[in-house]
């Protein structure tokens, strides 16, 4: 009973500190939804672009493997099976000259008509899928190591300079979702202190009489909670009201080649919704817990 009854006393003491100062619950949460908002937006940001670095790396981790003219149909499956025996291979797919020469054709448009007549000076050739981008180096080294190659080529600077963006993206990315976590806690932290700061005396009594610590912090953990909570709402609301307005006009505007890049709002629903509302709670009761604790020691 007397669990319940200090579990109670915590809730009506924390709802009655966030609504008994309306305008320092007010700023309160304002802050922590400004901070939040951006954090909700960094992460949908990073998490477009990440998903725009795998989509572009399946379009460009390809090997195109030039098998040489004079390869029997024996030989041609024996390359093929080498290929395939190299780790990290995903996928080996093969294309006739004639194919190629086809494709190069389309290419040139209304002008296709200047190729007619022309002999076709490319070979067969296979388009190798791999697994990882990182490893289409090695790969492309053990393949044209098979007999039968005559060439190897890849979008080695494009791959080369995709590696590096991916990495620079994730690395700022965590370093501003990181700051943003570090500038609410400081917020909430601070906005916080100034209302226990005038219940300084409220808590020395109850230490002088007996109260624990626990019967003291709880009622400010449980308004951190409430007021990160709060800012953890208002700000999903924003960050997902803006998405679906960007979304909506890039699409309209660039006749969806960018919208259709975009990750859908329900595919990063929940993990906007688990970002905001943990980071809110989580931040919302250290900073409680941190600003209640110096007064604490009488």
């Amino acid at each position: 009973m007397k669990l319940i009854s200090n579990i109670m006393y915590s809730l009506k003491k924390g709802f009655k500190g966030v609504f008994s100062n309306k305008t320092m619950s007010f700023i309160s949460v304002v802050s922590v939804t400004s901070v939040l908002t951006i954090l909700g937006i960094v992460l949908c940001v990073v998490l477009n672009i990440n998903s725009f670095m795998e989509k572009t790396k399946n379009e460009v981790n390809e090997i195109r493997v030039t098998l040489g003219s004079n390869l029997t149909k024996e030989d041609t499956s024996y390359v093929k099976e080498e290929i395939e025996k190299i780790k990290g291979v995903v996928s080996v797919k093969y294309k006739t000259k004639d194919e190629a020469f086809a494709s190069m054709k389309e290419t040139f448009g209304e002008d296709q008509n200047l190729l007619d007549g022309v002999e076709n000076p490319l070979d067969d050739f296979y388009i190798v899928k791999i697994e990882n981008a990182e490893q289409i180096k090695n790969i492309a080294k053990d393949i044209d190591e098979i007999e039968g190659v005559t060439q190897v080529q890849y979008y080695q600077d494009i791959m080369k300079n995709f590696l590096k963006a991916s990495k620079t993206v994730e690395k700022f990315g965590g370093i501003i979702i990181v700051f943003l976590l570090i500038i609410c806690l400081v917020l909430i932290s601070n906005t916080i202190k100034t209302r226990v700061y005038s219940k300084r005396e409220e808590i020395q009594i109850i230490k002088y009489i007996g109260g624990s610590n626990g019967f003291i912090i709880w009622p400010f953990l449980i308004e951190g909670c409430i007021i990160g909570l709060l800012g953890s709402i208002i700000s999903l609301v924003i960050c997902t009201s803006i998405y679906k307005y960007v979304l909506k006009n890039i699409q309209i505007s660039l006749n969806s080649v960018i919208g259709d890049m975009m990750l859908p709002l329900s595919s990063i629903w929940l993990l906007l919704v688990a970002v905001l509302c943990a980071t809110g709670i989580i931040v919302g009761i250290l900073g409680s817990g941190l600003s209640v604790k110096k007064y604490l020691k009488v």
